[in-house]
């Protein structure tokens, strides 16, 4: 009988995740269908025939051989895990990736300083209006205190006029009428 871990693909988490199912040697794994094995947590659809297929060709590699009088200690298999250096297919993909972020940054940095521009501006733009409308303002009140004092300085001169007329034609009303009053 071969152990599960003899089975190419299974290692000590996939054999306990087995054994736990019941299939505890290679050939009670060569035996079952796909559908069983998916009842095991980590087997898919697509890996349960594999797994089939390398229990069949584990179990038929190893007959079952008379015991040697002196076996020495059975060795683990190691089960080969991906490299974890990136392959140039990898590198290249992650370098394109790494280059579009950043990109991506910026423009996102070139859009948010064309915004804050933008927005400096037009902030610049509505203070020089207010200070132009200040300015009119200022201007227009002066004009409108100019004309006020010089429709006040006329109206003066028009009531000291006025007054100038009034006693000058009571003096000859005066003379007039003491000259009336001497001829009687």
């Amino acid at each position: 009988m071969t152990a599960v871990t003899e089975v190419r693909g299974v290692g000590p988490a996939l054999a306990q995740a087995l054994s736990a199912n019941g299939f505890k040697t290679a050939e009670d794994l060569a035996k079952a269908k796909p559908e069983d094995l998916l009842k095991v947590p980590r087997i898919g659809a697509s890996r349960a025939p594999i797994l089939i297929a390398a229990a069949k060709q584990a179990a038929a590699s190893k007959p079952a051989a008379k015991a040697p009088a002196r076996r020495a200690p059975a060795r683990k298999t190691t089960t080969r895990k991906p490299s974890t250096r990136p392959t140039a297919a990898r590198s290249t993909a992650a370098a394109k990736k790494a280059e579009s972020e950043r990109k991506a940054a910026e423009e996102r940095a070139a859009a948010e300083l064309a915004a804050a521009e933008a927005k400096a501006k037009k902030k610049a733009k509505a203070k020089a209006k207010a200070e132009k409308a200040a300015k009119k303002k200022s201007e227009m009140e002066a004009a409108f205190k100019k004309a006020k004092e010089k429709v006040k300085k006329k109206s003066k001169k028009d009531k000291k006029s006025k007054k100038d007329e009034k006693k000058k034609s009571d003096k000859k009303s005066d003379k007039k009428s003491g000259k009336k009053k001497a001829k009687k």
